[in-house]
């Protein structure tokens, strides 16, 4: 087969293929993540099937499926449309509602195709919402994915080889073995730390609920501007991260240990890369604190800037992907103990998190027509069982909370997202 026919996982697509497999073994879904964008009218829906039908033929991988090949796994493609499902709002309800019911009757269906689109019609405009298989390809290739769905110049859109490879081919074997070591030193301090967990229930069937929590401009330059404050330029990922340790012990972690461990994504994409369309192209970092820290504002601010100061001198957000890249040679159990698993066999993450960053439709909307609201989802392993997606849209900052039911209670989560909110808009 020719390369547009047969793709081999690269070491970020087998790394989200592995918790593919964990979620799907716990009667879930699958790794499935989603964007819902919400549309002030209806968009031209026999053009935007067209524009699915030229993505298949250019990006065979968009309709592929998984296949093993040896201990390595590959997309091999099917050749088989994506047809754009229509959904309609039932006539009467409330909208929001109804629509947000619908999104999540979708979200969580069975499914075997790695990319689904959808329609869901209101009285004027709706939401497109698309879902996709993890492995398939991460949150930023999402919005280039969208992106060349609204684009007047598909042509511009070109797949190419893997960053993370590209990344590795650029090192000698000394190289990676250093960056090898580093990794597996940092990752036996982050297993160190027993972590805080929102849910004490490990089983069990769920269902994935959203509640999402958006800022207006005001209140989203006072954010952006006290993380300037507290973590500096580059640090708006750590303030969120910090804001929710710090509402989360204030809210009583159901499963209280000695501190928060959160895993949080880098992606090697320049800003506004049109390429590749296809693939994961992230690594793996983790903001760590003790509950003593996380008492503690300041300190606590000043332990994970000085951690990731930490981790941008040594290399660290790099050192992880000679890791990643040895961890394709394991079965998915096995490396799933090496993902989710701490020294003391509990679960190394606190909760999921990923900073989308900054996302806008803002020019000419998504083909043609005004983006007014976004939300994001993720199925996720239980535990933790709670996913934090953040985002801006149009400079508007955009929370999306995922979370199992009833492993997570609702009550507890509410009164968390509220003081999270206070947190993030009062300064010290």
């Amino acid at each position: 087969m020719t390369n547009a026919q047969e793709q081999l996982f690269n070491p970020g697509d087998y790394f989200t293929y592995v918790l593919d497999q964990e979620i799907r073994n716990a009667g879930m879904p699958g790794g499935y993540c989603g964007f819902a964008l919400q549309l002030a009218e209806t968009p031209d829906l026999s053009d935007l099937q067209k524009r699915l039908d030229l993505l298949v033929e250019r990006f065979p991988q968009a309709s592929a499926t998984i296949q093993s090949r040896g201990k390595r796994f590959a997309w091999v493609a099917t050749g088989n449309p994506i047809p754009l499902e229509l959904h309609q709002c039932q006539a009467g309800a409330d909208e929001a509602d109804e629509s947000q019911r619908l999104l999540l009757d979708i979200f969580n269906r069975p499914e075997s195709r790695p990319l689904t689109v959808h329609w869901i019609a209101g009285a004027d405009g709706g939401t497109l919402l698309l879902i996709w298989l993890h492995p398939l390809l991460d949150a930023r290739g999402c919005k280039i994915l969208l992106d060349f769905l609204s684009s007047e110049r598909p042509e511009s859109f070109k797949e190419s080889s893997s960053l993370i490879e590209a990344k590795l081919a650029q090192w000698s074997f000394w190289k990676k073995l250093q960056l090898f070591f580093k990794a597996k030193r940092h990752n036996t301090a982050a297993n160190s730390l027993d972590s805080c967990l929102p849910t004490q229930i490990e089983q069990g069937p769920q269902r994935l609920h959203l509640k999402v929590q958006r800022f207006d401009a005001d209140q989203s330059q006072r954010i952006a501007k006290l993380a300037q404050q507290t973590t500096g330029l580059t640090g708006r990922t750590l303030y969120y991260l910090g804001c929710f340790m710090r509402a989360m012990e204030w809210g009583g972690p159901p499963a209280a240990k000695d501190g928060y461990c959160i895993p949080y994504a880098f992606n090697l994409r320049r800003q506004n890369a049109p390429t590749p369309v296809f693939g994961n192209h992230i690594g793996c970092l983790f903001a760590r604190a003790t509950r003593e820290q996380v008492r503690d504002r300041t300190g606590l601010f000043a332990h994970l800037l000085s951690e990731h100061k930490q981790v941008v001198r040594d290399e660290l957000d790099l050192a992880y992907l000679p890791l990643m890249w040895l961890g394709q040679w394991l079965s998915p159990d096995k490396y799933a103990k090496v993902l989710r698993k701490q020294h003391s066999g509990g679960e190394l993450s606190s909760l999921w998190f990923s900073d989308i960053g900054d996302l806008s439709w803002s020019k000419q909307g998504f083909l043609g027509v005004p983006v007014t609201n976004i939300s994001l989802m993720c199925w996720m392993t239980l535990p933790p069982g709670l996913a934090l997606l953040a985002c801006q849209v149009d400079g508007k900052l955009v929370f999306s909370y995922s979370y199992l039911s009833p492993a997570i209670d609702e009550a507890w989560l509410d009164a968390v997202i509220a003081r999270m909110n206070v947190e993030l808009l009062d300064s010290p």
